[in-house]
């Protein structure tokens, strides 16, 4: 074959680009395979549990779960409502009512938080917000429902209460510490160690002859004796410096015995002094009593319930809201059994020159008044 053949051949096939066609080629991929695009997700959207309604409540569940009235409850959450309720009604806010609901069930049953916040319809980490929120506002209306008696005619109303039970006169309050369980903070341990190896709050009460609570101190750890807590408490130095010369409180032995002060005797001989006792423990075990409701009400106070694993301040707080909210169950005739025993102190601390005047004072109470027997 000549190249002439040949070169004829080739002038015979029209020229053919080559980078042209594969550049079509791809460009159709593209158009025909187009790539996948995954779909936007879209937020889920936000579940709110059902919250606490009173409304939906009967009245025996009411004072079983929170202790209180329906009435009292409301009242309760007037007076702080200016502290608790939301600022803004935007993102569903939880209601100041339903933050006191929660708080309320809390000190009556002393449940945890994650417990509470399941019934409130928020999570464990709210409840605590509230918590404190709450007992911050209760805490400012403590002098409104605690008070000792200090005008002439409540203080005259208070001693016909107390003498009504055994005919011992003059008396203002009995008194006495109870221990609250705590976990202490690790740098103070030793200071919260009670005479019973376990760590707590002494708390000093002062009651009337009906249980209402007239003073309170909360603030001195367990291994405090109720004697110092007494001396360094406002009241006792009220009555220290005869600033209440109208009565006495009444007091266990560990107290020693004081002109404003009235101990039992640790030996009673006469039949004066036997009668002196038996009307001392009859008239004083009103403290006992006013405990035994007290922790039976709020069991979150009771060592049943365990420690509260909180710091001091915040139980401190806790135990005053307790005391406040007692006084407002009783205001509204709300009874309780009692199913906390008594705690008795049977230590005598009698001694030093305040010991002799007020061991002279109530051989005076007892030669006045119980020197001859009584009849009903």
């Amino acid at each position: 074959m000549d190249g002439g053949f040949f070169l004829a051949q080739l002038d015979f096939f029209p020229a053919m680009d080559y980078d042209h066609m594969q550049e079509e080629e791809v460009t159709e991929t593209i158009v025909h395979h187009p790539v996948h695009v995954r779909p936007r997700r879209l937020p889920r959207p936000r579940v709110f549990r059902q919250r606490l309604v009173l409304e939906h409540m009967s009245d025996r569940k009411i004072v079983d779960d929170y202790r209180l009235t329906r009435t009292a409850i409301h009242q309760l959450y007037h007076e702080i409502r200016d502290d608790i309720d939301p600022t803004t009604h935007r993102s569903h806010a939880v209601p100041g009512l339903a933050k006191l609901l929660t708080v309320l069930q809390f000190l009556a049953t002393g449940t945890f938080q994650h417990v509470l916040g399941g019934n409130s319809g928020v999570d464990q980490a709210t409840v605590s917000r509230h918590l404190s929120q709450v007992l911050h506002a209760l805490k400012k209306c403590v002098r409104q429902h605690i008070a000792f008696p200090t005008g002439e005619e409540e203080q005259r109303r208070v001693k016909q209460d107390f003498y009504k039970i055994a005919r011992l006169p003059n008396v203002l309050g009995a008194i006495d510490c109870t221990h609250v369980a705590l976990t202490p903070p690790a740098d103070r341990e030793l200071q919260y160690r009670n005479r019973k190896m376990g760590h707590s709050l002494n708390v000093q009460v002062v009651c009337d002859a009906n249980l209402r609570i007239r003073d309170v101190v909360t603030r001195f750890p367990g291994s405090c004796h109720d004697s110092y807590i007494l001396s360094n408490s406002a009241l006792g130095r009220k009555f220290a410096e005869g600033q209440n010369q109208n009565g006495w409180l009444l007091g266990d032995a560990g107290y020693g015995s004081k002109t404003w002060l009235l101990t039992p005797l640790a030996v009673p001989r006469s039949d004066a002094e036997k009668r002196y006792n038996e009307a001392h423990i009859a008239t004083r075990c009103t403290i006992e009593r006013t405990f035994g409701v007290l922790k039976s009400r709020f069991r979150c106070l009771h060592i049943s319930g365990g420690s509260l694993q909180y710091s001091p301040e915040k139980v401190a707080d806790i135990v005053l809201v307790c005391c406040m909210l007692h006084n407002i169950a009783l205001k509204h005739h709300l009874d309780i059994d009692i199913v906390v025993p008594p705690e008795v102190d049977i230590a005598s601390s009698d001694r030093g020159t305040d010991a002799s005047k007020g061991n002279a004072v109530r051989r005076k109470v007892i030669h006045d008044f119980f020197s001859e027997p009584r009849h009903p």
